[in-house]
């Protein structure tokens, strides 16, 4: 079920990716791209988070990278203190295996993202409204940017990240749980 916890901050969200059929790159096949398929969750409490996802139907051994969409624009999926070196081993690069399958990908992190993404040198949080997970179809990363939309970075799937509050049921039976 999706909900975010009773004070809005804690919890998990789940992620129902939706495919982007018509934003591909010319030289790779509409029927192939439209197979793949996704599907992940958000979680944050206190002042840390995960996300995780899995896939199939990706581009065999593509470079593929996933991406905060938040309220202002794109961030990498990933600890605000990562080191990115954009030469392919950024920390938000999802790896396919031959098969065209992500297994798992978990990236903790250490901020809570149901709160928002903290902005360097600011109080302000970017506000987290989904997740795009991208090929590069020049085989390399690039670091706290995606890259060029439509030419060498493609948004494959995207899913919105809802987060809702419990009914007074769901929290009832949650104290009744625990």
């Amino acid at each position: 079920m999706d909900y975010r916890g009773i004070d809005k901050s804690q919890g998990c969200c789940q992620l129902r990716f939706n495919i982007l059929p018509a934003n591909r790159p010319p030289a790779i096949d509409a029927g192939f791209w439209v197979q793949a398929t996704a599907s992940g969750e958000i979680c944050g409490y206190d002042n840390c988070g995960s996300i995780s996802i899995s896939a199939e139907g990706l581009l065999h051994l593509g470079v593929y990278t996933v991406w905060f969409s938040t309220d202002r624009g794109l961030r990498p999926a990933a600890p605000t203190d990562a080191v990115y070196t954009a030469d392919g081993y950024d920390p938000n690069r999802l790896v396919v295996n031959v098969e065209g399958i992500l297994n798992y990908y978990i990236a903790p992190l250490d901020f809570n993202p149901l709160v928002g993404i903290p902005l360097p040198n600011s109080k302000n949080k970017a506000i987290i409204q989904g997740v795009v997970i991208g090929y590069h179809s020049n085989r390399t990363t690039n670091g706290t940017v995606p890259g060029t939309f439509n030419v060498n970075f493609f948004e494959q799937l995207t899913a919105d990240a809802r987060f809702f509050k419990r009914t007074q049921e769901e929290q009832k039976e949650a104290k009744e749980d625990d």
